[in-house]
């Protein structure tokens, strides 16, 4: 099943315009350097519980000067309006590395690139309790597993319903698995092993992808993320900017999240590695990621809106910006194949900005209901912990170094 056409349909009729011809102003005209779209009253439309269209959208993600000030403030509220000052962590692993079937372009895994990575096998459950045991001291509420390839194999597929099942020994943390494409089966298979969280991004538009990747579908991933929800999973989906996409591409991605109404949403930001095809492409800047997670955050007001990978490197000293511009949420420690920054650093920042570290932000559950029993521990706290002393530890060994 592909997307709706009501997604297309309202991108059709400004994809390819000019700024011009597609003003939210009365007049139809703005003046150089002047929002077309009026941001105060957008803002105020959503905290209201209207909606943001996708032509307005477009609009947000051209503003310049003042205007992107008077954006981030607006993205502000609105995250404030619908969660307040409550921020949550996660972490991932990678349980199964390397020699990918897949040729996503932006990858280091995949046996069609020339990059130098060691292969690993599935981790077993004793290595994932491990790791999810040490996610949970340095801050994470929810813990996923991150394996290679288009999807699970059969061979491994009972090794990963034992590391499923296992993960509940860890209390008080989200249960998460990215395991690639699904069948309906497995869906319901990881349900009944315990787990509670599936990932799966689109990574960018549905006109896009195939310059993203050409060994499977953008229909697929689709599909995948519909069948998790339908198993009664909640869902964590999202994308990678910088991949050379156009804004209108943004666009229909952040419109095809709304249809799909995940309960997390991650914004990543390419990581260029040596020896993929997208290695020389030009590093978004920082006010450009900012604006995008702004218009990310009218678009959807209600999820945990989740700044993953790429932060580091890209944002620089403005990743305390992050949670102004809308976000709720960041994926803290190493990330798949590289070094985050220490997690001392990111319950420092949570700290200074006065922001309170919770379990869980955002609607519980869209679509499957409420999900209980998520994070058994409501009273700890790992910003207090980090303050008084306490040492949580880190995990994995990444591949690559970090500039």
């Amino acid at each position: 099943m592909s997307v709706s056409s009501n997604v297309n349909e309202s991108l059709a009729g400004f994809r390819g315009c000019s700024p011009d011809r597609i003003s939210g102003s009365k007049d139809n005209t703005a003046s150089e350097g002047q929002a077309a779209v009026d941001i105060a009253l957008l803002g105020q439309r959503v905290m209201q519980g209207g909606p943001v269209t996708p032509e307005e959208a477009r609009e947000l993600l051209q503003v310049t000067g003042e205007d992107v000030w008077d954006l981030l403030y607006w993205a502000h509220k609105v995250r404030y309006h619908f969660h307040g000052k409550q921020v949550t962590f996660c972490s991932i692993v990678a349980s199964k590395f390397g020699d990918c079937s897949e040729d996503c372009s932006f990858c280091a895994q995949s046996v069609h690139h020339e990059v130098q990575v060691p292969a690993r096998t599935m981790m077993d459950s004793d290595e994932v309790v491990k790791a999810m045991t040490d996610a949970r001291q340095f801050g994470a509420s929810a813990f996923g597993i991150v394996n290679q390839g288009k999807g699970p194999s059969d061979h491994d597929w009972p090794e990963v319903l034992d590391s499923v099942d296992r993960m509940q020994e860890v209390e008080g943390t989200c249960r998460c698995a990215s395991l690639g494409i699904l069948s309906e089966d497995q869906a319901h298979d990881l349900k009944k092993a315990g787990l509670q969280r599936y990932n799966h991004n689109l990574e960018s538009s549905r006109d896009y992808y195939h310059n993203v990747c050409t060994t499977h579908t953008w229909d697929e991933r689709y599909e995948t993320v519909r069948m998790a929800k339908a198993a009664g999973l909640e869902t964590c989906c999202g994308g990678i900017m910088g991949m050379g996409e156009s804004i209108d591409d943004r666009v229909q991605l952040a419109f095809s999240l709304k249809e799909l109404n995940p309960n997390v949403v991650p914004l990543n930001f390419l990581y260029t590695v040596p020896g993929t095809p997208l290695e020389d492409r030009e590093p978004l800047p920082p006010l450009e990621i900012l604006k995008i997670i702004a218009v990310f955050r009218l678009v959807l007001p209600e999820q945990d809106l989740k700044i993953a990978g790429g932060r580091e490197r890209n944002l620089r000293d403005l990743q305390s910006w992050i949670f102004y511009a809308g976000a709720t949420s960041a994926l803290v420690g190493n990330y798949l194949a590289t070094f985050g920054r220490p997690y001392g650093e990111d319950l420092q920042m949570i700290e200074d900005l006065g922001l309170e570290w919770k379990p869980r932000v955002g609607n519980p559950s869209p679509d499957t209901g409420n999900i209980t029993n998520h994070y058994e521990d409501q009273h700890w706290n790992p910003v207090k912990e980090w303050a008084e002393g306490g040492t949580p530890t880190s995990i994995r060994l990444p591949v690559l170094e970090q500039d």
